[in-house]
């Protein structure tokens, strides 16, 4: 009996705590699970298939022709029928085809890219999301700790209270700072709750799953030892996001050739089986009155009032507005690796002097808090001390992730 229930206290101890993650687990699971993600996935299999279907318009295509017709007075027999297979190659299109079958092509390649450009953006995603978590839980801790404390306090300060050494305000005071406390570990709470499912969002689970996040090691990466003018210049050329607004460029230039091909002729070869002209019913069905033929169609629009060539010229400028827009947008690209690299050097400096600023604040703090102890400062001081300290601790637990997230931001960018 006591094995029993030893194991349903097991079972409801294991239920009780949750999917614990890690940071790359939860990457791992948005990768494999986001439904964005899949969508994307989806649609360069639909761009793959759009590639083959525009493809294979260069190829022949086989049809089979049929029809009858009756012009004399209600006589069935009298009528004649028109029947054969007809394949039809293109032999030339003045471009339409071949810009269109490159187009595709840099269109899938486009798909793919921004496939992989969109795993990157969820992977910042989940790393933003669960160091947003982990900063409250951090900060969680914080409060609580201060709770603790604060209470405790109160204990003391009602002990010389009774003693008739120190008025209610003294108490009270202390007491209103605590209120204080509950309330910010009540909100923080909330928050957390609120970023969780955000971050299960990300990585498509169920939002009624509980998840503990696991801790991460913030590397301290010397910005002198990343190599941002060699990052800077490789981004421009190689990087996903200035692929993308150059096969964008691209795909647009292609369009605008194939625009060319409506002043042009479209020259098909077609090769047919066909029944004799003016065939009866039974003779369309015997194959001895079939005939094979070959020919060249030759079609050529030679006016239509300048339509084609407002076409053109629209496309022409559709051309010129990608380049400019390719131009810009990596200039933007530009800036905002600098501003990303720029940020990581603010906040490497910063945790050193956040780090400081919270040590000597923790001293100051257990200094005072001797002093209030032997009554030599009054509540609100010691107040003021404590709260700066919560402050200056929170302060440096946030810095070191902000840093941890801007370099994977400075990554994400450059990749």
């Amino acid at each position: 009996m006591k094995k029993k229930i030893l194991g349903m206290m097991l079972i409801m101890s294991c239920s009780s705590f949750g999917m614990e993650v890690s940071l790359e687990k939860a990457v791992d699971m948005a990768f494999k699970n986001n439904r964005d993600l899949k969508n994307s996935k989806i649609e360069t299999v639909q761009q793959d298939l759009l590639y083959k279907e525009t493809a294979k318009g260069a190829l022949p295509t086989v049809s089979i022709e049929g029809g009858y017709t009756d012009d004399r007075d209600d006589s069935y027999d009298d009528g004649y029928f028109e029947n054969g297979i007809i394949l039809t190659q293109p032999i030339y299109s003045g471009g339409e085809i071949y810009y269109g079958i490159e187009g595709a092509k840099k269109s899938k390649e486009l798909y793919n890219i921004n496939y992989e450009k969109e795993k990157w953006d969820t992977r910042l995603e989940v790393v933003k999301q669960y160091i947003t978590i982990l900063q409250l839980q951090k900060t969680l801790e914080v409060y609580e700790t201060s709770k603790v404390e604060k209470e405790e306090e109160i204990k003391r300060q009602q002990e010389f209270y009774n003693l008739g050494l120190i008025d209610k305000s003294e108490i009270l005071k202390v007491e209103s700072s605590l209120y204080e406390s509950k309330s910010d570990i009540i909100e923080t709470k909330n928050e957390i709750q609120k970023e969780k499912i955000t971050l299960k969002k990300l990585m498509g689970i169920s939002l009624e799953e509980d998840i503990l996040l696991k801790d991460i090691e913030v590397e301290k990466i010397d910005p002198e030892k990343i190599e941002f003018e060699n990052d800077l210049k490789n981004a421009v050329k190689e990087s996903l996001e200035s692929k993308k607004l150059k096969l964008n460029a691209e795909i647009t230039k292609l369009e605008e050739k194939a625009t060319k091909s409506e002043f042009l002729p479209e020259v098909d070869l077609e090769y047919a089986y066909e029944s004799s002209d003016m065939a009866s019913f039974s003779d369309s069905a015997d194959v001895k009155d079939w005939n094979w033929s070959i020919g060249v169609s030759f079609e050529w629009e030679i006016f239509n009032f300048g339509g084609s060539m407002d076409s053109y010229k629209s496309a022409k400028l559709d051309t010129e507005k990608a380049e400019i827009s390719r131009d810009n947008s990596i200039e933007d690209l530009k800036k905002e690796i600098t501003s990303a690299y720029l940020e990581i050097e603010t906040l490497y400096s910063l945790i050193e002097t956040r780090k400081k600023s919270y040590e000597t604040s923790n001293e100051i703090y257990e200094i005072d808090r001797e002093k209030y102890a032997n009554r030599l400062i009054d509540t609100v001081d010691y107040l003021q001390t404590e709260s700066d300290l919560r402050e200056a601790q929170v302060n440096y637990i946030n810095v070191q992730m902000d840093y941890y997230q801007a370099y994977e931001e400075y990554l994400n960018l450059i990749k």
